[in-house]
């Protein structure tokens, strides 16, 4: 006599609302920061913002293998960093200024996660998407942290600004 077994695995269906709404159910930024960082186990990571200091020990304890704060009026070295952080974007000029340090400072397939400040309508959020298209990165998303939003994008390797 034989007898068979099945096994089932029942996964909870999201509901239509949380699918489409881009939001994270952590209201705080930095977890949800480092929960969309991932792995950054020997990775260089620049921080772009104001004095992160916990979120830069977070990323070391993480196993960053650099981890720097951009200081006021420094540029950062040309392709050197893995990993580009910038929180507390307040406004469209700040936007620009800090897509010009980071699209100097990451390497080739680098990762960028963009952090605003209070943005309840989301336009902030929607010119930094904007923005970083523009800028030649690829896989940009978006989503809400509490009354922030974060917008997460990667630099491809190939094209005709993987090179610059």
């Amino acid at each position: 006599m034989s007898s068979s077994t099945q096994c089932a695995t029942v996964r909870r269906k999201p509901s239509p609302a949380a699918a489409f709404s881009g939001t994270d159910p952590d209201p705080d930024p930095d977890s949800a920061l480092l929960r969309l960082a991932g792995e950054v186990r020997g990775e260089h990571a620049l921080i772009i913002g104001g004095n992160d200091v916990d979120l830069m020990c977070a990323l070391i304890r993480r196993g960053a293998a650099e981890v720097q704060l951009m200081r006021q009026g420094v540029r950062p070295e040309r392709a050197t960093i893995d990993l580009a952080v910038a929180t507390d974007i307040a406004n469209p000029d700040q936007v620009q200024s800090v897509m010009t340090h980071i699209r100097r400072a990451l390497t080739a397939s680098g990762r960028v996660i963009l952090r605003t400040a209070a943005d309840p309508t989301g336009r902030l959020a929607r010119l930094v998407t904007q923005t970083l298209r523009l800028h030649g990165f690829s896989a940009v998303r978006a989503r809400r942290a509490g009354d922030r939003s974060l917008v997460t994008a990667t630099l491809p390797w190939f094209g005709p600004l993987a090179s610059v």
